[in-house]
């Protein structure tokens, strides 16, 4: 039994999010279907992750256990040659039996895109935002959001610890779009994209950078605003 580790590139427009779901399409199910089609076995894919529906990946890692004939190279190409288009396997290596793709993570990045207007070729993978959006004030509101504090009025919390860290945030822009980059170890449901939706809206002007401060309190009095799925993507993930 050989222990791989797969990287996926994926649209998330076309699933259910990543996990396994009764009579939901995911990408982990699409990945099993494949398996099981090439190899005439059931097997496992555990992922670092999940991504809800909508939310996309350029570097989703997940392992499986694999003990037939086919070699790495053609164990890819006869995965890609029956996943959907919207799926594509774009590395996969020999690991030791011991790694373990969740605990064994150091790092994640999150990119979160808007386009300030409507867009019809980006509409999928980019917020389209209607309203005027002062940079200066969204890049003073992701430093407010670095650090460790308690996340619970950016997340839905089921049964975590809301106080984790945030390695950085970062907001830029080029011309017409806007990049939202959070990095860190991990995050809590939800969160990526409610930190997008604070930022935003201190852009346009709804509320202060100065007021981020108070989410960090279990008094939750800033409403947080959940930016669309379709918006984020998973960039990178870092053993």
């Amino acid at each position: 039994m050989t222990r791989l580790k797969m990287t996926v590139e994926y649209d998330g427009a076309d699933f259910y999010g990543w996990q396994v779901q009764p009579d939901k399409v995911t990408v982990q199910g699409k990945i099993e279907e494949a398996l099981a089609q090439i190899t005439g076995k059931d097997i496992r894919v555990k992922g670092a992750g999940r991504t809800d529906a909508g939310v996309h990946a350029a570097g989703q890692v997940a392992t499986l256990d694999y003990e037939g004939k086919l070699s790495l190279e053609k164990l890819a190409e006869a995965l890609n040659s029956v996943l959907p288009e919207s799926v594509f396997i774009k590395e996969l290596i020999k690991v030791s039996p011991a790694f373990d793709v969740r605990a064994d993570c150091l790092y994640k990045l999150y990119v979160y895109r808007i386009v300030t207007g409507k867009s019809p070729l980006r509409r999928r993978t980019f917020w389209e935002y209607p309203y005027p959006l002062d940079i200066s004030r969204m890049q003073v509101a992701a430093r407010a959001l670095e650090g460790t504090h308690d996340y619970a009025a950016l997340c839905e919390v089921d049964g975590k610890s809301p106080e984790i860290t945030v390695d950085s945030v970062e907001v830029e822009q080029h011309r017409d779009e806007i990049t939202i980059r959070v990095g860190g170890k991990g995050f809590l449901y939800k969160m990526v994209r409610r930190m997008a939706g604070i930022i935003a809206d201190c852009g346009r002007g709804k509320i202060t950078p100065e007021m981020i401060e108070s989410l960090f309190s279990r008094n939750k009095p800033v409403q947080t605003v959940t930016a669309p799925a379709h918006g984020l993507t998973l960039e990178v993930i870092k053993y």
